[in-house]
């Protein structure tokens, strides 16, 4: 699979990856269904996008809320699909959210604590802008991971010499 052209690539946007923000690493832009959308088209929606949620908004395009694929979960043992059913039935309206320009390790401190693995980017005015989920959030490991064991270097700026484990073999008697 390659990468989803929908997200941004936090490695070209900055050299400071502990300073990276929520918009480097969100879906954008989001995908967003109307209050008056069916949960099968929701579904739909997210079966061929491949996706594991999509944001409510309402008519001025505001969020509304969030279907995640548990509401959709929920929906099918509760028999809603296939009746014309609002994905407003079983939205979360959430305040559960995050901005653009906040760190993204804040976002992920805040998904672990509220137990959510999709984060919609909200405006100020309300109007969603990315989504991010726990998979992008991923994204800042390898960064992390290289900031963490990057090679050692002496006082002269100059990269460590790794030392090479010596085997010596023994004379035969």
């Amino acid at each position: 699979m390659g990468q989803n052209p929908r997200v941004a690539s936090p490695l070209s946007k900055s050299s400071d990856h502990l300073s990276a923000k929520v918009k480097d690493f969100m879906e954008a832009p989001p995908i967003v269904v109307t209050e008056e959308t069916t949960i099968d088209e929701a579904a739909s929606t997210m079966w061929e996008k491949r996706i594991g949620s999509v944001i409510v908004v309402d008519k001025e395009g505001k969020m509304a809320g969030i279907i995640t694929a548990s509401d959709i979960i929920f929906a099918v043992t509760k028999s809603l699909v296939g009746r014309q059913v609002p994905v407003t039935s079983i939205m979360s309206k959430t305040s559960i959210m995050a901005i653009p320009n906040e760190s993204v390790l804040t976002a992920v401190e805040r998904m672990m604590r509220e137990n959510v693995r999709h984060l919609p980017v909200i405006e100020k005015n309300g109007t969603p802008v990315g989504i991010i989920s726990t998979k992008d959030a991923m994204g800042i490991t390898e960064p992390l991971l290289k900031f963490i064991f990057r090679p050692k270097k002496t006082p002269t700026g100059k990269k460590a010499a790794t030392k090479k484990k010596v085997t010596r073999k023994r004379a035969k008697a």
